[in-house]
């Protein structure tokens, strides 16, 4: 899909590229730069969802996601697997920090005045993008051959603890309404149907729901950590905090 983004990244230098563009990229080594190292920053999503973290590091071939996003994401995979070209790939799974649309909306809702819920918490896991970054540098430089790696970070959570945890960091009380998905569904369709009518793209969507509707998403970052040698360094609420301070929410400690 056109509006769908894979993000890249070789040696230094970051690019976030349509589908069709990543498969041109890899064509484009192959004729120029075959000695390249590809290091492609992927998703969770491609691997589909878990509860422990099994599935995460799965080759592309084996992946099932339940979402177009993350279809799209396993698509980008297998482009360059099946390329001539050595690569690694990372998988990291909600990514969150300062300056981020996604984060804030996070943000907004869990401090909002009710914040809408699936019935049942899910298991899942976040990583602040300082993680991520240290990740993808340390993959740059080790060059980690044909490994797919999943990315976590220190502490796992839950859809729920995540918005109360937020909330508390903004010294707010998250007021959570769960919501039957089939209800979810519907709204999500009519954010669908107004983005076209519009012509705006909108985080929420059915595309969402899908994976709302999975039993968790959690990454096995222990493959990760021994074949980069780092370990993520950003506690959750440390991170969220920050973010907070950052996004003016509430005052930083002097």
């Amino acid at each position: 899909e056109d509006g769908i983004r894979d993000h890249c990244v070789t040696g230094v230098q970051t690019c976030a590229l349509p589908i069709s563009a990543t498969q041109r990229l890899v064509a484009a080594l192959e004729r120029h730069a075959n000695a390249a190292h590809v290091v492609l920053v992927s998703s969770l999503a491609a691997a589909g969802p878990s509860v422990d973290g099994s599935g995460s590091t799965a080759q592309p071939q084996d992946c099932r996601p339940v979402s177009a996003y993350g279809e799209s994401k396993r698509l980008g995979e297998v482009a360059l697997v099946r390329s001539q070209l050595a690569w690694s790939i990372l998988r990291p799974p909600v990514v969150y920090g300062p300056g981020d649309a996604a984060t804030r909306l996070l943000f907004r809702q869990a401090c909002s005045p009710v914040c809408m819920v699936p019935p049942a918490a899910r298991p899942l896991s976040v990583i602040h993008v300082r993680d991520v970054v240290a990740a993808i540098l340390a993959a740059g430089q080790l060059r980690p051959l044909g490994a797919v790696l999943a990315l976590d970070g220190l502490e796992q959570t839950t859809t729920h603890q995540l918005l109360r945890t937020i909330a508390t960091v903004c010294n707010r009380k998250a007021r959570l309404l769960p919501m039957p998905l089939a209800l979810v569904g519907v709204a999500a369709a009519a954010c669908d149907a107004f983005a076209r009518l519009t012509g705006r793209e909108f985080f929420f969507n059915r595309d969402k729901v899908r994976e709302l509707r999975a039993v968790g998403w959690v990454a096995d970052g222990r493959p990760a950590q021994r074949a980069l040698g780092i370990e993520p360094q950003v506690q959750l609420v440390e991170g969220l905090l920050a973010v907070a301070q950052r996004e003016g929410l509430v005052r930083a400690a002097r």
